[in-house]
């Protein structure tokens, strides 16, 4: 099991009367204005459960008094179990774990070449392997898609792929209900029933949620995971000046408005369902339209208010980082990245994904992966901080060493070297005569070759035959809906 107790958070940015601010007009803007659902399913959830549902309009508005208790119903701690026990998750607290990737991405820059290319399922096989092996990625998304595939099944086959390439927890995309019950039986295929699934959860389903104010069918997906009892997180994305108030503050009352009708949802369908919160704010830019990745807005709602929105409620949370618009694995690309990873570190986050994004979720890059994975060692350093007592501050230490001694020798130094030094596995320290004969490499280059020698040599222990079979007979069935004899 992964142990990373955390502090409390570093980083705060609103006063408490700010974010009571922020929850109140939330509860008044889901009792008054509402919801509006294309889903019958989750009318009859939200009617049946006691909000003021008008099924000719279909819209929904749910009175605050059933908010507030659907809050008080999701669990304070989330669990996920890796295909062994050394991958297991527990969240309780502060603890932050990173993952590799995020949501399906159209393009990736070819390892091989470093060409852009249209995503393949190889892509999103790789994409697995390669975090499998890296220590930091403690679940698994992706850096692809599964362009070359059927789109009816195309969330099938990704998981198909994460399932089989990688040990560590999933959290992943199913869109509405037939694909989520395909994926469902995949999942306790793996973890050997349905009632060991529910009891120790291989994965969660990441459910994007779409501003303003709307529930389409596929959030069905929410229902079926809820049923079952599996984790479920949130990506509650509020478009400033588009599909929410330009102003950061309303903003994050549409994406806190998305968040907390999910959780009612998921808590009238079956209490007690885990739920991890995201109150996620794309800026999007003035010039473009296109939503940055990179932007410090995302730094200061999706990461900082966002863990303090999660903290007032006592929700598990869900965050940003290893992301960048920068379309190559450039300067731009590390400074973006280390700012939202320190960001989301110093604030306590508890998982962060779309490590390896480019081209602002664009572009999947196992290069990038593979640089995020050496800042995340360095920014849980800095989260780690300063541990003050009797043996740290080695007052007999330098008794014993005096003046104008050396500590080099000292076992006090051999002891808390590596616990207290960071000591970098890929960024360069060498002396500028080292590096120019070792090639004059830069960091784009060692990661590259990094990702290639991984794929080549680590191989996650695979699934027996008859799951693998399984899988695939779940797939073939499924054919017959999308394209019936």
């Amino acid at each position: 099991m992964i142990e990373k107790r955390g502090k409390k958070p570093i980083i705060r940015m609103l006063q408490d009367d700010e974010i009571d601010r922020i929850h109140l007009s939330t509860l008044d803007l889901l009792e008054k204005v509402g919801l509006y659902s294309d889903s019958q399913t989750i009318l009859n959830v939200f009617r049946n459960g006691g909000a003021n549902v008008d099924l000719s309009r279909k819209t929904i508005k749910i009175p605050r008094h059933i908010v507030e208790e659907s809050i008080k119903k999701v669990p304070r701690e989330v669990k996920f179990f890796g295909r062994g026990s050394k991958h297991d998750l527990v969240i309780s607290s502060y603890e932050t774990h990173f993952g590799m990737g995020g949501t399906p991405v159209p393009f990736v820059r070819d390892i091989e070449t470093g060409e852009i290319r249209r995503s393949r399922i190889k892509d999103v096989e790789d994409s697995a392997r390669v975090g499998d092996f890296l220590p930091n990625m403690d679940f698994i998304m992706t850096t692809a898609a599964a362009c070359d595939v059927p789109s009816e099944l195309e969330y099938e086959y990704e998981w198909e792929a994460l399932l089989t390439n990688s040990e560590k927890p999933i959290i992943y995309v199913a869109l509405g209900s037939r694909s989520s019950r395909n994926i469902i039986k995949m999942l306790a295929t793996v973890a050997g029933d349905i009632k060991n699934l529910r009891k120790r959860p291989i994965a969660g389903l990441y459910a994007d949620l779409e501003s303003p104010l709307y529930f389409p069918e596929y959030n069905d997906n929410i229902i079926e995971f809820a049923k079952v009892g599996i984790p479920i997180a949130l990506g509650a994305a509020a478009h400033t000046g588009v599909t929410a108030p330009v102003t950061l503050a309303g903003a994050l009352v549409m994406s806190n408005a998305m968040n907390l009708s999910a959780i009612t949802l998921t808590q009238l369908v079956n209490p007690g369902t885990p739920v991890i919160y995201a109150a996620e704010v794309n800026a999007v830019d003035p010039w473009t339209l296109k939503i940055p990745y990179g932007d410090p807005e995302r730094a200061i709602t999706t990461s900082i208010v966002n863990a303090q929105l999660a903290d007032y409620y006592g929700f598990p949370t869900f965050g940003y980082a290893g992301c960048a618009d920068s379309k190559l694995p450039d300067a731009q690309a590390g400074a973006e990245v280390m700012m939202h990873t320190l960001m989301s570190a110093l604030s306590r986050i508890n998982f962060i994904h779309d490590c390896g994004y480019l081209a602002s979720g664009n572009v999947g890059s196992l290069e990038m992966a593979v640089i995020c994975d050496e800042i995340i060692s360095i920014v849980t350093r800095i989260a780690r901080g300063i541990e003050v007592n009797d043996e740290t501050l080695a007052m007999e230490v330098m008794r014993e060493v005096g003046p104008k001694g050396s500590f080099l020798s000292h076992k006090h130094t051999a002891k808390w070297l590596r616990q207290e030094i960071f000591i970098p596995k890929l960024f360069d320290r060498k002396s500028l005569e080292e590096w120019m004969k070792t090639g004059k490499k830069d960091i784009s280059s060692v990661a590259r070759e990094k990702a290639i020698k991984i794929l080549k040599e680590h191989h996650p222990d695979p699934l027996s035959k008859e799951i693998k079979q399984e899988i695939k007979e779940i797939i073939e069935q499924s054919k017959c809906f999308i394209n019936p004899p």
